[in-house]
């Protein structure tokens, strides 16, 4: 799978791009006309206008598989939904723009491995979440400045990509998370 960071919450996952059938997968998009290109899926961690009729669009709480792709879509306490995707043997979380400093014991229980998590990597500090997750890769997210995110999590001077590549067997082995800026698109 092939991710992009378009700004904000926003990311464009392609999954099975080496197939005949890819499927491409927008979270949050930047606006209502957002992405011109062909979607299949679309996920909306909050309530936004879009005028894509021919998309399948999950904006509520429960469960959906599309394409084989598996998507677990869980309220949050305070608004707002966080995202579980399962696509070619790899679990990834959405948290959107989570204001919680950490999650609860039946949110964690039913986010359960993640492999790559989204997070919100603005000025409230997340390292809780993180910690309580445990994922491999971490992407952060909606951020002006990055750099004081890294510094919490022990990193600094990290460069940014323009995309992220990632295969399952990339996972294997992995003692320590990796952190991934990607570079706005």
């Amino acid at each position: 799978m092939k991710i992009f960071w378009h700004g904000k919450t926003c990311f464009e996952i392609i999954i099975n791009e080496k197939t005949q059938e890819p499927v491409s997968l927008i979270i949050d998009p930047v606006d209502e006309n957002y992405p011109k290109k062909e979607t299949n899926i679309l996920l909306l961690t909050h309530e936004m206008k879009h005028s894509k009729e021919k998309v399948f669009t999950v904006s509520s709480a429960g469960e959906y598989e599309v394409k084989d792709v598996y998507i677990q879509a869980i309220p949050l306490k305070l608004g707002g939904l966080i995202f579980v995707i399962k696509a070619e043997g790899i679990k990834l979380c959405h948290l959107g723009n989570i204001e919680e400093s950490e999650l609860l014991e039946n949110e964690l229980k039913e986010l359960g491995m993640i492999n790559l998590l989204f997070i919100n990597a603005g000025e409230e500090d997340k390292t809780k979440i993180i910690k309580q997750i445990e994922p491999s890769i971490i992407i952060p997210m909606d951020y002006e400045e990055v750099e004081t995110f890294l510094k919490r999590l022990g990193e600094s001077n990290k460069e940014g990509v323009d995309y992220y590549k990632l295969q399952q067997k990339d996972l294997e082995g992995r003692e320590e998370a990796e952190i991934i800026v990607l570079n706005k698109k």
